[in-house]
Protein backbone atom coordinates (compact mmCIF):
# COMPACT_ATOMS: atom_id res chain seq x y z
CA UNK A 1 0.00 0.00 0.00
CA UNK A 2 1.55 3.44 -1.14
CA UNK A 3 0.83 6.32 0.97
CA UNK A 4 -0.03 9.82 0.24
CA UNK A 5 1.69 12.57 -0.09
CA UNK A 6 -0.47 14.39 2.52
CA UNK A 7 0.23 11.16 4.81
CA UNK A 8 3.98 11.41 4.34
CA UNK A 9 3.94 15.49 5.37
CA UNK A 10 1.89 14.68 8.48
CA UNK A 11 4.23 11.21 9.45
CA UNK A 12 7.36 13.63 9.11
CA UNK A 13 5.69 16.66 11.39
CA UNK A 14 4.00 14.24 13.72
CA UNK A 15 7.75 12.44 14.19
CA UNK A 16 9.60 16.22 14.20
CA UNK A 17 7.25 17.33 16.55
CA UNK A 18 7.48 14.47 18.88
CA UNK A 19 11.23 13.91 18.73
CA UNK A 20 11.87 17.30 19.09
CA UNK A 21 10.23 17.43 22.75
CA UNK A 22 12.37 13.88 23.62
CA UNK A 23 15.64 15.39 22.02
CA UNK A 24 15.54 18.44 24.17
CA UNK A 25 14.85 16.44 26.97
CA UNK A 26 16.94 13.82 26.79
CA UNK A 27 19.73 15.27 24.09
CA UNK A 28 20.93 14.05 21.34
CA UNK A 29 22.95 10.95 22.85
CA UNK A 30 20.23 10.57 25.19
CA UNK A 31 17.95 8.72 22.96
CA UNK A 32 18.62 6.17 19.66
CA UNK A 33 16.63 6.27 16.34
CA UNK A 34 14.01 3.17 17.98
CA UNK A 35 13.64 5.84 20.82
CA UNK A 36 12.91 8.89 18.75
CA UNK A 37 10.58 6.63 16.36
CA UNK A 38 8.74 4.98 19.27
CA UNK A 39 8.09 8.61 20.58
CA UNK A 40 5.95 9.32 17.75
CA UNK A 41 4.28 5.59 17.10
CA UNK A 42 6.38 4.63 14.47
CA UNK A 43 8.70 2.23 13.24
CA UNK A 44 12.40 2.54 12.82
CA UNK A 45 11.66 2.50 9.48
CA UNK A 46 9.33 5.05 9.24
CA UNK A 47 11.79 7.02 10.68
CA UNK A 48 14.45 6.70 8.10
CA UNK A 49 12.00 7.17 5.34
CA UNK A 50 11.57 10.67 6.27
CA UNK A 51 14.91 11.27 8.08
CA UNK A 52 18.40 10.03 6.58
CA UNK A 53 19.97 10.21 9.90
CA UNK A 54 19.54 10.96 13.24
CA UNK A 55 21.52 14.15 12.77
CA UNK A 56 19.50 14.64 9.59
CA UNK A 57 16.21 15.27 12.18
CA UNK A 58 18.09 17.45 14.31
CA UNK A 59 18.94 19.85 11.64
CA UNK A 60 15.56 20.01 10.79
CA UNK A 61 14.48 20.54 14.42
CA UNK A 62 17.26 23.05 14.82
CA UNK A 63 15.97 24.95 11.23
CA UNK A 64 12.20 24.52 12.31
CA UNK A 65 12.66 25.49 15.95
CA UNK A 66 15.27 27.81 16.46
CA UNK A 67 13.92 31.88 17.06
CA UNK A 68 10.83 30.62 16.67
CA UNK A 69 9.17 32.36 19.47
CA UNK A 70 10.87 35.51 18.51
CA UNK A 71 9.42 35.82 15.22
CA UNK A 72 6.30 37.17 15.39
CA UNK A 73 8.23 40.67 16.63
CA UNK A 74 9.36 41.46 13.20
CA UNK A 75 6.10 42.28 12.33
CA UNK A 76 5.64 45.08 15.17
CA UNK A 77 6.23 48.04 14.12
CA UNK A 78 9.05 50.19 15.64
CA UNK A 79 7.12 51.60 18.61
CA UNK A 80 5.41 48.32 19.86
CA UNK A 81 8.94 46.26 19.03
CA UNK A 82 10.46 46.67 21.92
CA UNK A 83 7.47 45.73 24.22
CA UNK A 84 6.70 42.51 22.90
CA UNK A 85 10.15 41.81 22.90
CA UNK A 86 10.57 42.96 26.43
CA UNK A 87 7.10 40.44 27.18
CA UNK A 88 9.24 37.71 25.36
CA UNK A 89 11.60 37.75 27.24
CA UNK A 90 10.31 37.42 30.58
CA UNK A 91 8.43 34.43 29.01
CA UNK A 92 11.60 32.92 28.22
CA UNK A 93 13.23 33.83 31.29
CA UNK A 94 10.26 32.23 33.56
CA UNK A 95 10.19 29.25 35.91
CA UNK A 96 7.28 28.01 33.40
CA UNK A 97 10.10 27.88 30.46
CA UNK A 98 13.13 27.12 32.94
CA UNK A 99 11.39 23.67 33.96
CA UNK A 100 9.30 23.01 31.12
CA UNK A 101 12.40 21.42 29.36
CA UNK A 102 10.49 19.12 26.30
CA UNK A 103 8.06 22.34 25.65
CA UNK A 104 11.01 25.04 25.45
CA UNK A 105 13.57 26.35 23.16
CA UNK A 106 16.32 24.34 21.62
CA UNK A 107 19.03 26.82 22.38
CA UNK A 108 19.72 26.05 25.76
CA UNK A 109 18.80 22.62 25.02
CA UNK A 110 20.45 21.25 22.22
CA UNK A 111 23.16 24.19 21.78
CA UNK A 112 25.90 21.74 23.04
CA UNK A 113 25.14 18.99 20.72
CA UNK A 114 24.85 21.19 18.11
CA UNK A 115 28.54 22.19 18.49
CA UNK A 116 29.49 18.44 18.16
CA UNK A 117 27.47 17.77 15.33
CA UNK A 118 28.49 17.84 11.46
CA UNK A 119 28.73 20.95 9.31
CA UNK A 120 25.35 20.83 7.75
CA UNK A 121 23.79 21.30 11.36
CA UNK A 122 26.38 23.79 12.45
CA UNK A 123 25.41 25.74 9.24
CA UNK A 124 21.50 25.54 9.63
CA UNK A 125 21.61 26.82 13.34
CA UNK A 126 24.41 29.50 12.16
CA UNK A 127 21.74 30.80 9.38
CA UNK A 128 18.72 30.75 12.02
CA UNK A 129 20.95 32.34 14.70
CA UNK A 130 21.73 34.78 12.55
CA UNK A 131 18.05 35.23 11.56
CA UNK A 132 17.33 35.52 15.45
CA UNK A 133 19.84 38.26 15.46
CA UNK A 134 18.29 40.12 12.65
CA UNK A 135 14.95 39.90 14.27
CA UNK A 136 16.25 41.16 17.45
CA UNK A 137 18.39 44.01 16.94
CA UNK A 138 15.94 46.80 15.73
CA UNK A 139 14.37 46.53 19.19
CA UNK A 140 17.97 46.98 20.80
CA UNK A 141 19.14 50.67 21.57
CA UNK A 142 22.02 52.57 20.31
CA UNK A 143 23.34 52.56 16.23
CA UNK A 144 22.69 49.78 13.95
CA UNK A 145 26.31 48.33 14.44
CA UNK A 146 25.64 48.31 18.96
CA UNK A 147 21.65 46.88 18.17
CA UNK A 148 23.17 44.01 16.38
CA UNK A 149 26.26 43.50 18.73
CA UNK A 150 23.25 43.59 22.17
CA UNK A 151 20.89 41.16 20.05
CA UNK A 152 23.79 39.09 20.16
CA UNK A 153 24.47 39.68 23.47
CA UNK A 154 21.12 39.41 24.60
CA UNK A 155 20.55 35.53 22.73
CA UNK A 156 23.44 34.98 24.78
CA UNK A 157 22.33 36.28 28.03
CA UNK A 158 19.02 34.28 27.94
CA UNK A 159 20.37 31.59 26.73
CA UNK A 160 23.16 31.00 29.25
CA UNK A 161 20.83 32.04 32.12
CA UNK A 162 18.34 29.46 31.29
CA UNK A 163 20.97 26.79 30.82
CA UNK A 164 22.63 27.81 33.92
CA UNK A 165 19.33 27.87 36.01
CA UNK A 166 18.16 24.66 34.63
CA UNK A 167 21.18 23.32 35.62
CA UNK A 168 20.90 24.46 40.02
CA UNK A 169 18.28 22.96 42.18
CA UNK A 170 14.90 25.12 41.86
CA UNK A 171 14.94 27.76 43.85
CA UNK A 172 16.44 31.07 45.08
CA UNK A 173 20.07 30.76 43.14
CA UNK A 174 18.10 29.49 39.57
CA UNK A 175 15.38 32.65 40.22
CA UNK A 176 18.56 35.01 40.57
CA UNK A 177 20.15 33.50 37.42
CA UNK A 178 17.16 34.34 35.28
CA UNK A 179 15.95 37.76 37.39
CA UNK A 180 19.66 39.07 36.39
CA UNK A 181 19.76 38.61 32.73
CA UNK A 182 15.90 39.82 32.53
CA UNK A 183 17.42 43.07 34.15
CA UNK A 184 20.28 42.99 31.52
CA UNK A 185 18.76 42.49 28.78
CA UNK A 186 15.62 44.26 29.23
CA UNK A 187 17.88 47.26 29.73
CA UNK A 188 19.17 46.93 26.15
CA UNK A 189 15.61 47.18 24.69
CA UNK A 190 14.18 50.65 23.06
CA UNK A 191 11.29 51.57 25.18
Amino acid sequence: MRYTKEHKVKAKEAILRSASRVLKRDGFNGIGVDGLAASANVTSGGFYSNFATKEALLEEVISAELGAMFAGIADADSSERGQRLRELIAIYLSDDHCQGVADGCVMPSLSADVSRAGAHVRETYERRMTELVAILAPAMTGTPQEQQQRAWTAVATIVGAVTVARALPPGDAARAVLDAALTTVTGMVRM
